[in-house]
C-alpha cells in the first residue's frame, strides 16, 4: 500500500512538469503574438524573466522548508516597509501607485506580499492549531497581519489584490476549521463594510465606474462625456468582442482583427486571455482551463500528502491564490465580474506577478518532494 500511494505520488508530481511547460510555452507564444499587434517585445522581457525565476523558483524547491517558516516574519516586515515606500515614492500608472524603482529596476511589493503572507499565516495557524474549530475571536493574531498588509495595497489603490488576499487568507482559515456562526459573522460584517466603503468614498471613483458599467452597461451607451471619463472600463466589452470574434477554432496566430487595431489596451496584461481566445477560440480556451485545472489539481494533492501542518497550509494558500487569482481574472473578462486589476497566472505579461508565481510553484515543489520535510 504504502508503495503504491508513493507511486501516485511521484506520478502526480512528474505529470505536472509537462503541464507548467506547455503553460510557459503557450505564455511566450502568446506573448509574442500580443507583440505584433503593439510593436513592442513583451515575450522577449518575459523570457528573460522566465528564465532568471526559473532559477529562483528551482532554488526555493531544494532548500528546507523550516527555512521559509522562520524567514516569514521578516519577509512580512520587509514588504510591510516596501508598501509604505511605494504609496510615499512610488511611481504612478492608470489611476494607482503599486511599482517603486529599486535599483534600477521597477517592481511591484503588492505580488511578494501575496506569498509572504500565505507563509505567515500558515505559521500563526499552525502555532495556534487545536483539534475544534475556531471562534472568530480567536483568529484576532490573523487580523492583525493581514489589516496592515490589505490596507496599504487598498491605499494605492489595488482593489483587486486586496480582494484576492483576503479570499485566500479565508480558505486557509476555513480549511483551518472555524464555526459557522463565525463566518456568517465574518460576511455579514463584509456586507456591511462595502456599502459603507461605497458611501463615504473609500471607493475611488473610476473603481466605482467599473462596478457601474458590470451592473448596467446600458447607462455608458449613449453618453459619450462617460465613455471618454471611463475609457480604462470599456475593456471589458471589447474583450467580448474579441473572444467572441474567436469563433469555435479562433482565427489564427496573429489573426487578431480587434487586436490589430487596439481595440483591447492592456491585451499584454490584464486582458491577456481576450487576445488568446480571439486567436484560438473555444477549443484553445478550453484546452487553457484544463492546463489551469491540472495545476489547481496537483496543488491539492500536494496539500493532501504534505505530513507537516505548515507544509499543508502552505500548500492550500498557495493553490487557493492560484485558484482564485484565475477564477477573477477570467471573470473579470467575460464581463461576468467587475475589472479589478488582477493578472492571468502565466500568460499575462510582468516581471513581479512572475516572481510571485515562481517562488509559488517552488515552495509547492518543495512540499511535494519533501511532503512539508526535509
Amino acid at each position: 500500500m504504502g508503495r503504491r500511494i508513493e507511486g501516485r505520488r511521484f506520478s502526480w508530481n512528474l505529470a505536472i512538469l509537462p503541464v507548467i511547460l506547455l503553460l510557459i510555452v503557450i505564455s511566450l507564444i502568446n506573448l509574442r503574438n500580443a507583440d505584433f499587434y503593439t510593436g513592442d517585445t513583451y515575450h522577449q522581457r518575459q523570457i528573460v524573466w522566465y528564465l532568471l525565476f526559473g532559477i529562483v523558483g528551482i532554488i526555493v524547491a531544494i532548500l528546507d522548508i523550516r527555512i521559509f517558516e522562520r524567514l516569514a516574519w521578516p519577509a512580512y516586515i520587509i514588504n510591510i516597509l516596501l508598501l509604505g515606500a511605494v504609496l510615499v515614492w512610488g511611481k504612478e500608472v492608470n489611476y494607482s501607485k503599486r511599482w517603486i524603482e529599486i535599483g534600477g529596476f521597477t517592481a511591484q511589493p503588492s505580488e511578494l506580499m501575496k506569498v509572504t503572507l500565505i507563509l505567515l499565516v500558515a505559521r500563526i495557524l499552525k502555532q495556534m492549531h487545536k483539534p475544534d474549530f475556531h471562534r472568530l475571536r480567536d483568529l484576532w493574531k490573523i487580523a492583525l497581519v493581514v489589516a496592515p498588509a490589505a490596507g496599504l495595497v487598498l491605499l494605492e489603490p489595488d482593489l483587486g489584490t486586496t480582494l484576492l488576499m483576503l479570499f485566500v487568507v479565508a480558505t486557509m482559515v476555513i480549511y483551518e476549521g472555524i464555526r459557522m456562526k463565525s463566518v456568517a459573522l465574518l460576511v455579514g460584517t463584509i456586507l456591511l463594510v462595502v456599502p459603507l466603503a461605497w458611501q463615504f468614498d473609500l471607493i475611488h471613483d473610476y473603481q466605482k465606474n467599473r462596478v457601474r458599467l458590470w451592473m448596467n452597461p446600458e447607462q455608458f451607451k449613449w453618453d459619450a462625456e462617460s465613455k471618454r471619463q471611463i475609457a480604462k472600463t470599456l475593456q471589458p466589452e471589447q474583450a467580448l468582442w474579441s473572444i467572441g470574434a474567436g469563433g469555435f477554432l479562433g482565427k489564427g496566430s496573429q489573426q487578431g482583427s480587434r487586436n490589430r487595431l487596439k481595440y483591447l489596451p492592456e491585451m499584454q496584461t490584464d486582458f491577456i486571455l481576450a487576445t488568446f481566445a480571439e486567436e484560438h477560440g473555444f477549443v484553445g480556451c478550453m484546452f487553457l482551463l484544463v492546463l489551469y485545472l491540472f495545476v489547481f489539481l496537483w496543488g491539492a494533492f500536494v496539500a493532501r500528502h504534505a505530513t507537516d501542518r505548515f507544509g499543508v497550509l502552505v500548500a492550500i494558500g498557495l493553490t487557493s491564490y492560484l485558484f482564485w487569482q484565475t477564477f477573477i481574472n477570467i471573470g473579470m473578462v467575460t464581463t461576468m465580474l467587475p475589472v479589478v486589476g488582477i493578472t492571468l497566472p502565466f500568460l499575462s505579461y510582468g516581471g513581479s506577478s512572475l516572481l510571485s508565481l515562481m517562488i509559488g510553484l517552488g515552495l509547492l515543489a518543495n512540499i511535494a518532494l519533501h511532503r512539508g520535510r526535509t
